[in-house]
């Protein structure tokens, strides 16, 4: 899945000779939480955060200093700014989400900001390749890490002709040479393929039994 599928765009944006007062002004006006800061061009200068605004103004202070709202957002932007590209696959903005423990990150085409990807974008997206919106049942079935293996797999589904929302894979931890495949089916009895996995020798996952 590609960044542009998943992305807000256009996304608001505000300019780096606005005030603090007028960027919290915008950000509670449009009820976002994440604000990319552009230049007369569009061109990327920072971010900022609701929750960042308020945690870094008062440690600009001195002692008994009054807040200046008036002063521009680029004095507390945030200016070293992870971006990615509308043709950057999910899975890799997810590890600089996960790396960086941000929140939001830009999206730059031709050096200007065409979007932004939130962490509730990658939840939101998560939940959909899980296909759990739909009803239906998740298994889950440790395999042999071989090639090929996989067609063995769905095969037992093509034959009984049941619907496949979704399959993650993922490597057994505490098996070698082992792989934990979660699927999830568009049927609610999941009896006849169950019976027909462990009858070609795959082990259908208690998830109270395995830790799961």
């Amino acid at each position: 899945m590609l960044v542009e599928r998943i992305m807000t765009s256009p996304c608001i944006t505000f300019n780096a000779e606005g005030s603090i007062a007028q960027a919290i002004a915008l950000m509670n006006d449009k009820h976002i939480r994440h604000l990319p800061i552009v230049d007369d061009e569009q061109h990327l200068q920072g971010i900022i955060s609701d929750r960042e605004i308020k945690e870094v103004l008062p440690s600009l202070l001195k002692q008994d200093e009054a807040i200046d709202y008036n002063v521009p957002i680029s004095q507390i932007m945030h200016k070293n700014v992870i971006t990615c590209h509308p043709l950057d696959f999910v899975a890799d903005i997810a590890v600089d989400f996960y790396d960086a423990s941000i929140a939001s990150i830009p999206v730059v085409q031709n050096d200007k900001v065409v979007g932004i990807v939130t962490s509730k974008d990658m939840l939101n997206t998560f939940i959909e390749l899980t296909g759990v919106t739909r009803p239906g049942t998740t298994i889950q079935i440790s395999i042999p890490d071989e090639p090929g293996i996989m067609h063995e797999v769905t095969e037992v589904f093509h034959r009984h002709k049941i619907s496949i929302e979704s399959i993650l894979v993922f490597r057994d931890k505490e098996k070698v040479g082992k792989k934990i495949v979660t699927l999830r089916m568009l049927a609610m009895n999941p009896n006849i393929a169950i019976f027909d996995l462990e009858k070609k020798g795959f082990s259908v996952l208690d998830p109270f039994e395995s830790g799961l």
